[in-house]
């Protein structure tokens, strides 16, 4: 200690030198910052270390508790020379990686928001791991996903796959989180009353079958029974391919997938309620993007099938229908009219919606929503005449683009009543 306290006094001899600081920078976090934090180095051990880096892990990992002192650690990057805004984001990183380890999930995921405002794609695994992890305090669904989608972004070629369909779970309940509060009710309110499963959280990738051992054991079998018959009742209100791979049987099925057991069980029904109810017709601006103003019933119809496309199931030509009526409900927009049209388009059976352009042509009554339901109607009959020579989905798709590309003039005086 004599000799670092005589190597300090030389240096004061020097102050405005910027090597003079930088070796005294190197003298207090040696002597004074990192032995707070546990860790003791020689000066001749620091200068065997060439990554000064490992120095903060050391410091991070040297005790219990360590990774706490974030700012104290930052600071004694800085004093080693860490200065960049990208070293201290590896520091960051170190300290939450930490964190995660020892169970600290709110301080990791504190982190890793700020990592992912700054662009640190290195910390993008364990930003997934925390998006599909437990719930926490201060972490909601919007976090979850900007966490997950900067994942998505960064992450290598073999995870896109997991990560997406863990991206299409936290949607799938961010839209459900959403009616709730619009609405002020929630899926338990209209669970099935025969059914004792309980929802399991959705950002869970796994489900413990054990979680559901009252209905297998734990009940008896005409209860288990009661609850296949309500969800397989329930799914034919929305499917009309409720099928699975060959070899397996629908019951077996579903009692292997927990999520699907709950969803089905649970939030659909509830769904199916506000996707009905006349009251819930009303279009209200929303904050969702890329939106203007939509119903709950046009919500709760896109949510359903958002989960039916997310398991594969073909929806029924009614729920596509009604999804249709909800956007093209008076007062209406050229633009919802379009999209009402492009949505009818999806029916099998394409004189169903005929049927739905004439009833709105019939009820309409402003002149200009007239004309613009005329013209989508005349569209529709045209895009589908074309698409009989269609081959598949990607021509048909590129015929609708081109359709509604090209200018919409209104009808003329004579086509109007």
């Amino acid at each position: 200690m004599f000799q670092i306290w005589k190597a300090k006094e030389c240096l004061n001899l020097f102050p405005s030198s910027r090597n003079v600081q930088t070796e005294a920078d190197l003298i207090d976090a040696l002597t004074v910052k990192l032995p707070y934090l546990g860790v003791t180095l020689l000066p001749l051990q620091f200068r065997q270390i060439k990554d000064p880096i490992e120095i903060i892990k050391m410091a991070i990992t040297s005790q219990a508790g360590a990774y706490l002192h974030v700012d104290e650690l930052i600071e004694v990057a800085k004093l080693l020379g860490l200065n960049s805004s990208e070293d201290i984001s590896t520091v960051q990183e170190a300290i939450a990686r930490e964190a995660a380890v020892a169970g600290d999930l709110q301080l990791a995921f504190d982190l890793c928001l700020v990592l992912a405002k700054k662009g640190h794609g290195h910390v993008w695994d364990l930003c997934a791991a925390i998006a599909r992890g437990p719930a926490l305090e201060n972490i909601d669904i919007g976090s979850r996903k900007h966490l997950l989608g900067f994942a998505l972004s960064h992450c290598d070629e073999e995870s896109i796959g997991e990560l997406l369909h863990a991206w299409k779970d936290l949607d799938m309940q961010g839209q459900c989180e959403t009616l709730s509060i619009l609405t002020g009710t929630s899926p338990s309110s209209f669970s099935d009353q025969g059914s004792s499963i309980t929802s399991p959280p959705a950002y869970e990738e796994t489900i413990d079958l054990k979680d559901y051992s009252e209905l297998d054991g734990g009940a008896s079998s005409g209860d288990r029974e009661v609850c296949f018959s309500n969800i397989k009742n329930t799914l034919s209100f929305v499917t009309k391919n409720c099928r699975v791979d060959s070899g397996t049987d629908l019951e077996s099925f579903l009692w292997e997938n927990g999520k699907l057991v709950s969803f089905a069980s649970i939030q659909l029904p509830w769904l199916l309620e506000l996707s009905k109810k006349a009251d819930n017709g009303k279009k209200f601006s929303t904050f969702i993007p890329g939106k203007h103003y939509v119903s709950i019933k046009t919500q709760a119809v896109v949510t359903i099938l958002s989960w039916l496309a997310k398991n594969d199931y073909a929806p029924r030509d009614d729920v596509i229908a009604s999804l249709a009526k909800s956007i093209i409900e008076p007062p209406v927009t050229e633009e919802e009219d379009i999209m009402g049209c492009s949505i009818l388009l999806n029916l099998a059976d394409a004189f169903s919606g005929v049927e739905i352009i004439e009833e709105q042509l019939r009820i309409r009554e402003n002149y200009q929503e007239i004309c613009s339901i005329m013209n989508v109607g005349m569209t529709y009959s045209l895009l589908h005449n074309s698409g009989v020579e269609c081959k598949g989905p990607a021509q048909r798709r590129e015929l609708l683009l081109r359709k509604f590309k090209e200018k919409h003039k209104p009808p003329s005086s004579g086509d109007c009543p």
